[in-house]
C-alpha cells in the first residue's frame, strides 16, 4: 500500500523573484533562494506556492551572498560534496598561571619519532579508506542520477503536468532527485493534481529508476524500495511513499490524494 506522510519542520514555497522551488525552516521568518539569492519572508513564499499562476516573476538581479547564508534555508537538492565553512570566534586569552617547577607538563614529554610516524600512518590510512569506499559510491550515484534526469521530462509529459526543467547553476528549477539510490523526487508545478496524475507520476518515476538500476518489476522491494514522491501543485502539497511488503504491487490503485498538512 501507499501512505501519505505529513511534512515536519520544513515548508515549501516559490521564490518571488525567479519562481524556483524553496524549502525553508517553518520557524524562520525569512527565506533565501539558492538560485537567485533573493531574501524575502517565508510566508510570502508559501502563499506564492499555493497559486503560482497568479504571480509574475521578474528575475531581477539580487545582491550576492557571502560565504555563509544570510538566513536558515533547506536546499531542495542535497549537495553531495558540501564545502564546510568554519567560523572561528576570538577567545579571550586565559591568564597564564605560574608554572610549578615540580609539575610535569605535556611539553616536557616528547613522543618518540616512531610513535609519531605510526599515528600519521594510521590517520592517512583512515582517510584513504574513507575515500576508496565513499568516492566510488558518489561517482556511481551521480552517474545514475544524470541518466535518470535525461528521461524525467518524458515522465512529466506522460503524467500530463508541466514542470520547469530549465537548469540554473547546474540544477533544474522545477524538480529535484536525491537519495542514496536516487529514490526521492520533489516536483513543483502550476497545474492541479488529481489521483490519476499523481499515480502516473509515481509509477513513471519508479520505472525509469528501475530501468537505470536494472530492477525487475516483479521484485517490488527493489522496484519501489524507499521510493518517495513529493509534489507542490496548485491545489496543494502531496507526499507519496511506498511501504514495505507485498502490498506494493497494488500501489498505483491505492494512491491517496489528500493534501499534506
Amino acid at each position: 500500500m501507499i501512505k501519505v506522510v505529513p511534512l515536519m519542520a520544513s515548508v515549501n514555497g516559490i521564490c518571488k523573484n525567479c519562481g524556483s522551488l524553496i524549502v525553508a525552516d517553518d520557524r524562520d521568518p525569512m527565506c533565501e533562494c539558492l538560485f537567485c539569492d533573493c531574501v524575502f519572508p517565508t510566508m510570502e513564499a508559501v502563499e506564492i506556492a499555493k497559486n503560482p499562476r497568479d504571480y509574475t516573476f521578474p528575475n531581477e538581479p539580487q545582491p550576492k551572498r557571502d560565504s555563509t547564508r544570510r538566513y536558515t534555508s533547506v536546499p531542495v537538492f542535497p549537495d553531495p560534496v558540501p564545502v564546510a565553512v568554519k567560523q572561528a570566534e576570538s577567545l579571550a586569552k586565559a591568564e597564564k598561571k605560574e608554572k610549578n617547577p615540580y609539575e610535569v607538563s605535556a611539553d616536557d614529554i616528547k613522543a618518540p619519532k616512531k610513535t609519531l610516524l605510526a599515528i600519521a600512518a594510521i590517520a592517512f590510512g583512515f582517510v584513504f579508506l574513507v575515500f576508496t569506499i565513499f568516492l566510488p559510491l558518489y561517482v556511481i550515484r551521480t552517474g545514475h542520477k544524470k541518466d535518470i534526469s535525461l528521461s524525467i521530462e518524458t515522465v512529466f509529459s506522460d503524467a500530463g503536468i508541466s514542470v520547469n526543467t530549465e537548469k540554473r547553476e547546474g540544477y533544474p528549477m522545477g524538480y529535484s532527485i536525491s537519495g542514496q539510490t536516487n529514490n526521492n523526487l520533489i516536483v513543483v508545478t502550476s497545474d492541479e493534481i488529481d489521483e490519476n496524475k499523481l499515480g502516473d507520476l509515481y509509477e513513471g518515476f519508479a520505472k525509469i529508476r528501475a530501468d537505470e538500476y536494472g530492477y525487475d518489476s516483479s521484485d517490488t522491494r527493489l522496484y519501489y524500495g524507499g521510493l518517495r514522491l513529493e509534489i507542490i501543485a496548485r491545489n496543494g502539497t502531496f507526499a507519496v511513499i511506498a511501504a514495505d511488503g507485498a502490498e506494493q504491487t497494488q500501489m498505483s490503485s491505492q494512491v491517496y490524494t489528500e493534501p499534506v498538512a
